[in-house]
Order: structure tokens, then C-alpha cells, then sequence
């Protein structure tokens, strides 16, 4: 079988150089390696354009921005990116969780354990193999049943991860993280609640986008001008004398940016404007957040108010 491509998102040269040299003893050969969200975003996307999909090792933190940036915009490319996330952060972390819920392969803590990573890349090798063969028994040999056997093992192991990872999960967002519905995913879930390690607490409503249907979708926020998302939380001064409005950082010595007059008295010659958002790409100011939702699977967007509801059946975590 022909190794993936594997896609390296680290800013320490020296834990990319020891994931590069393990995953070389493994076999992998095509592995690239980025430090910047921006350039491993470029990079799986031109993988994805030569029908290269790649293995993310997705480091939760690089310099330009977080995991969750990097992960939903690999999703926009490729809705069944396998992307693992190396991560000193408990798994109880809400970000690790909302990571998890829209589609999270796998997560690996930090210090890395060479021997986890294994086990973690050998369950994509059986899953990959599961899913490119046939799945019918009545047309395997021995060999092909023990596969599709250690197949359905590891999806089942996948299952389990969503659940441990989640203090309550649907159908439907098991379903679609595991890329398919199935009736062997039900029987399942049903041994587990039969094991008295999972109990149905009813049915539940999930947002779902209004073009698709799925519920792999994730709330996202925007300057309301010009709709980029680099923006920061920051502090405005009004100069009263000439009406200039910037952020705080612009009155360099109570001085200020427009007729270069000082600042005195607050309340007299300015005031201050909290939590504003400061938009790093048109530059424009706002109080309120333009939001709305993406569709992870089909890259729709869509308003909560004209939002599908899908519903399915609800699990509750017991004992796992």
C-alpha cells in the first residue's frame, strides 16, 4: 500500500526534525513541513489540487494563529482532512473540544509519545485500507476478512474517541465525522448503552446547513465592513479637540495622531471606547461582530435564521 502524504504544522524546527526522522522509520517519505498557519494552509491546498490529500500533525498553537483558524480553513479544502493535533492542553480544554466536534481525527499530547503516534498512524493504514476494498465477506478471502475485521476494529475505536472526547454526542455528528452512515455504527452504539457505557437521553436538535444537511458547522465571526476575520478586541480614544478616533496604541506619548495635540483629562479633552473590535485589514472600528455559520462539509454560509435543524438521537457519556 502507497504511503499519504504527511503535512508537518510545527514551529520548533527541532519537533518537526523528530517527527520527520520517526515517521521516515515508518515508511512515510513525502512528508512536507511548515511553521506558519498561512503557509501549511497554501500547502495542503496544493496538495489537495494534485489529489494528494495529506496527514495534518497540527501543532495547537503557531505564531500567525491558533489550531482552530488552521483547522477550519484546511475543512473548507477538504471537509474529511484527517488532521491530528499535537497539543499540550487537557482534552477537557472547550477549544479542544469544538475541535473534536467538527471533525478532529485524533489528538496527541505533548511531549509526544513515539509510540502513541504509531498506533495512531497505523489505525489510518487500516482504516485506509478498510475503506478502499470491498466490504462485502460473502467476496474476501481469509486475509481480506481479517482486514475488513481490524477495519471496522479501528472504526469503532474512532467512535469511542468521539465519545470520551464529548460529555454528550449525536448520531448525526458521529456520523458525519466518520464520513458515513452505516447500520453497523447503530448496532454499536447500541452495545455500548447495553454495557451501560453510554445512555440515550432522547432526541436532539442540531444546527445544520441549509444547503447539505450536515451538522458539521461552525459559528464564525467577521469584521461587518469588510468581512475578514483579522481582527482584534482593543481600546479607541476620542480626541474631542479634533475628532480623531484610533486605537489607544496610536497616542504615542498622550500625543495625538491626527493634530498632535496632548491629551489631558479624561472626560475633558477625550474618552475611551472599550471593547471595540479593530479590523488589522480595513482598518474600521465596530462594537458589534458580524457573525454567521459555516458549512464545513460544502462550504456554504448561512445566517442562524435561515439555518435546517437536524435531528437525531443524543447519547450521554457514562463510563468509557
Amino acid at each position: 500500500m502507497i504511503k499519504d502524504h504527511v503535512l508537518i504544522v510545527e514551529d520548533s524546527l527541532a519537533i518537526t526534525m523528530l517527527l520527520k526522522n520517526y515517521l521516515e522509520k515508518l515508511g512515510y517519505v513525502s512528508i512536507h513541513a511548515c511553521d506558519s498557519g498561512t503557509s501549511a494552509i497554501q500547502t495542503f491546498k496544493e496538495l489537495c489540487e494534485q489529489d494528494k490529500i495529506p496527514i495534518v500533525l497540527l501543532d495547537y498553537q503557531l505564531p500567525d494563529m491558533d489550531a482552530r483558524s488552521i483547522f477550519t480553513q484546511i475543512l473548507q479544502i477538504q471537509p474529511n482532512a484527517r488532521v491530528i493535533l499535537e497539543t499540550a492542553t487537557e482534552k477537557e480544554d472547550e477549544g479542544i473540544r469544538e475541535l473534536i466536534r467538527i471533525g478532529l481525527y485524533q489528538y496527541i499530547e505533548k511531549p509526544i509519545r513515539f509510540e502513541a503516534l504509531k498506533a495512531i498512524f497505523e489505525t489510518l493504514e487500516t482504516e485506509k485500507s478498510f475503506f478502499e476494498s470491498d466490504a462485502s465477506p460473502e467476496k474476501k478471502e481469509t486475509d481480506q476478512l481479517d482486514l475488513i475485521k481490524e477495519g471496522l476494529e479501528n472504526v469503532y475505536k474512532h467512535i469511542d474517541f468521539l465519545i470520551k472526547s464529548n460529555s454528550q454526542i449525536t448520531l448525526a455528528m458521529i456520523e458525519q465525522n466518520l464520513g458515513f452512515p452505516d447500520s453497523r455504527i447503530n448496532d454499536y452504539l447500541k452495545k455500548l448503552e447495553d454495557d451501560g457505557r453510554i445512555s440515550l437521553v432522547g432526541d436532539k436538535k442540531e444546527i445544520a446547513c441549509n444547503e447539505c444537511d450536515s451538522v458539521k458547522t461552525t459559528q464564525t465571526f467577521s469584521c461587518p465592513s469588510c468581512r475578514a476575520s483579522n481582527f482584534k478586541l482593543g481600546k479607541l480614544i476620542e480626541h474631542y479637540d479634533c475628532g480623531n478616533i484610533s486605537e489607544d496604541s496610536t497616542y504615542t506619548d498622550d500625543l495625538c495622531p491626527n493634530c498632535k495635540k496632548e491629551i489631558k483629562a479624561l472626560g475633558v479633552d477625550y474618552r475611551t471606547l472599550q471593547n471595540h473590535y479593530i479590523c488589522n485589514e480595513c482598518k474600521e472600528f465596530f462594537s458589534e461582530i458580524y457573525s454567521d455559520y459555516l458549512c464545513l462539509s460544502c462550504e456554504n454560509r448561512f445566517k442562524l435564521e435561515n439555518a435546517q435543524w437536524k435531528t437525531s438521537r443524543n447519547y450521554k457519556v457514562i463510563s468509557m
